[in-house]
């Protein structure tokens, strides 16, 4: 059965961890207080960008030291009952029926921030105080104000994007378990590509592999479908009446978010024939650009969310087009499509994300396309993650 190579290599000893060594380093003396019973914080905050190893350094030390990890998604969790009684309650017994030890992991808690996460943070915060077992938080961003509460009762641990040669030697050593004949020059861009995200290039490989096109450039990957994908993205945003269309439709575009902008900006001149739509639309773009910059000279790819919240905005300041060559359903007949879509989108995110050791956000923005892929290639996948046949359908493209 084919399987994700990152769950298939995932690291199970902490030898086996790439890059981060002092982040490592930094989470095994954490440990080491918990082992002997006087840890510094009760709990230890992981955070850094996506795809370096934050979750995989708690499963390879549980793995290796005989632990339990207890994994919820503070995304999903966020409110201050659920918190208690899932978290909390969890929390207060060191071992699983007295015989193996526990973890808590905790992943995303910068999703906990919204108005609907009311008492969210406070409850994390007791929680943490009153932990009888080691507590693992892990973020993108873990800056925002009202998360300074959280980080006082914890120990910081930053990770970092990982060095391409790293993640080359180490996709080189995968692509040889797998006996794959690929080129140094194919590794070397694939480690390129990733920007220091080893899951990304783990998952480059696989889909290159299955593709039958490890000897070529890896430009293919990622070009499945994006030019129809875009296209779709790019009638919905010009056409939207309300913010939350607009940004479904752009959360499902697998592209870099520069990228994504220079399509809505050279689009949005041919949309907007009066001047005044198309300045309001140019200056939702500008503020996208800042934001933008600003991610990639902090690395606060928690703001990130604001990004896409702009770029969608350009289709709210009126509509016109001359020569605009999208298509765009009607609405009754694009929610009712949108919304069976999303709720397969989810159940599938979900599947992949309790195999994958993901939140479902992180699961379905990473994950998901390169899982199509393998469905479209070996449908004997699908029972690994336990898709049913209209996920399947869904997956292979299938009508």
């Amino acid at each position: 059965m084919t399987v994700p190579w990152t769950e298939k290599y995932r690291p199970k000893r902490i030898s086996e961890i790439v890059g981060n060594k002092a982040a490592v380093e930094s989470f095994l003396k954490w440990m080491s207080g918990w082992e002997t019973g006087r840890p510094s914080k009760k709990a230890a905050l992981l955070y850094g960008p996506a795809g370096v190893g934050k979750t995989s350094t708690v499963y390879a030390y549980a793995s290796e030291r005989g632990y339990d990890v207890v994994e919820v998604n503070a995304s999903d969790t966020r409110t201050k009952d659920k918190i208690e009684s899932i978290i909390g309650s969890a929390s207060q017994f060191s071992t699983i029926e007295g015989s193996r030890k526990k973890i808590i992991l905790v992943d995303e808690v910068d999703g906990v921030d919204t108005k609907a996460d009311s008492g969210g943070i406070s409850a994390l915060v007791k929680v943490v105080s009153e932990t009888r077992i080691p507590i693992v938080l892990v973020a993108n961003d873990p800056w925002d104000q009202r998360l300074a509460p959280l980080r006082e009762k914890c120990e910081m641990i930053k990770y970092t994007r990982i060095h391409k040669a790293s993640i080359a030697s180490h996709i080189k050593k995968i692509a040889d378990m797998e006996k794959l004949d690929i080129s140094v020059d194919v590794i070397r861009r694939l480690a390129e590509k990733s920007e220091g995200d080893i899951r990304a290039a783990i998952n480059d490989l696989q889909a290159l592999a299955s593709m039958g096109t490890v000897s070529q450039l890896p430009e293919a990957i990622g070009e499945r479908d994006r030019e129809e994908d875009i296209f779709k993205a790019l009638a919905a945003v010009f056409n939207a009446r309300n913010l939350k269309t607009a940004m479904t439709a752009i959360n499902n575009v697998e592209m870099e978010p520069g990228e994504l902008l220079t399509w809505v900006l050279d689009n949005a001149v041919e949309v907007y024939r009066e001047p005044r739509h198309l300045s309001e639309a140019l200056e939702y773009l500008a503020r996208a650009d800042m934001v933008l910059q600003k991610i990639l000279k902090t690395q606060r790819w928690g703001l990130l969310k604001y990004f896409y919240a702009l770029v969608s905005g350009v289709g709210l300041g009126g509509v016109g087009s001359r020569g605009m060559r999208f298509t765009y359903p009607s609405k009754i007949r694009y929610m009712a499509q949108s919304r069976a879509r999303r709720e397969t989108i989810d159940s599938i995110s979900r599947k992949i994300a309790e195999r994958c050791h993901l939140s479902t956000y992180k699961a379905r923005k990473e994950m998901l396309p390169y899982v199509a892929l393998l469905v479209r290639k070996d449908r004997d996948v699908a029972g690994f993650f336990g898709f049913d046949s209209s996920e399947v359908k869904y997956l292979a493209g299938e009508p």
